[in-house]
């Protein structure tokens, strides 16, 4: 008897804590909620390596403006098999970024020349990385600078929009793209570019490095005063790219214009 009196007595000191604990105001989770963490979503932090304030959105979202957190997200953690497009400005407008993967620090992740994306978030959409993901493995992609924390010294920013406006990406110098619908849509897109650092830019008008090239070494902020033998010019009409080294060998032996 006195046995079972000290285990039930243990068992209501236990039970006691337990609900103590919950008055403490600290987050208590389920087992249920402890899966849902892990569910398809991202969070936004304050501060880098997910410290300060957090804010999560499911895929599907969308945040036209994070009103008094704009110009104040600095790391970024995805789960599952969500990915996020970051934009400068409210609205969905202005240089844009996918992510797929964590960022602890967005200060290492630049937007183009040395400025980061760190305290430069002003609107998100949050979709799935399903399509992403197949895409990458039918056509890898080498070097892709959203998969690592260093920044793009040697590399290319391509923009949907004459003088490097609308949506934006970057590559690496290192990277091949043999079919740009496969990477980010953005075959028959590319209005002007940013060449940075050593990087050397093939284009071609055709996907997997076929049909007329053109090479660039320098800024390019509008394709239409491009124009190619046959007087057509190179707006929205890019369809493969190689992103070489200006010390190397430029084509890589495909032919270029």
């Amino acid at each position: 008897m006195k046995r079972f009196s000290a285990f039930a007595a243990g068992l209501m000191l236990s039970v006691s804590l337990g609900s103590s604990a919950s008055l403490t105001g600290a987050p208590q989770f389920g087992i249920g909620q402890q899966r849902g963490q892990n569910r398809d979503r991202v969070c936004v932090y304050q501060d880098i390596q997910y410290n300060g304030w957090e804010q999560c959105y499911n895929m599907g979202d969308e945040i036209a403006t994070f009103q008094r957190r704009n110009n104040a997200i600095s790391s970024i953690r995805v789960y599952g098999r969500a990915r996020v497009v970051v934009f400068e400005d409210t609205e969905f407008r202005g240089r844009s970024a996918e992510f797929t993967q964590d960022v602890p620090d967005l200060g290492l992740r630049s937007m183009a020349g040395s400025r980061s994306w760190s305290d430069h978030i002003q609107s998100m959409r949050v979709g799935s990385d399903v399509e992403v993901r197949d895409n990458r493995r039918d056509e890898p992609v080498r070097n892709d600078p959203f998969r690592n924390d260093s920044r793009i010294n040697d590399g290319i920013c391509v923009y949907d929009r004459p003088d490097y406006r609308g949506r934006e990406q970057c590559w690496a110098m290192g990277t091949d793209i043999g079919d740009l619908a496969r990477s980010g849509n953005w075959s028959d897109k590319i209005s002007s570019i940013r060449v940075m650092g050593r990087a050397v830019v093939v284009g071609y008008r055709d996907i997997q490095y076929r049909g007329e090239s053109v090479i660039f070494d320098r800024d390019v902020s509008d394709l239409r005063q491009v124009t190619a033998a046959n007087s057509q010019n190179w707006d929205r009409q890019i369809s493969s790219l190689a992103i070489e080294n200006d010390r190397g060998g430029r084509g890589r032996g495909r032919g270029r214009n």
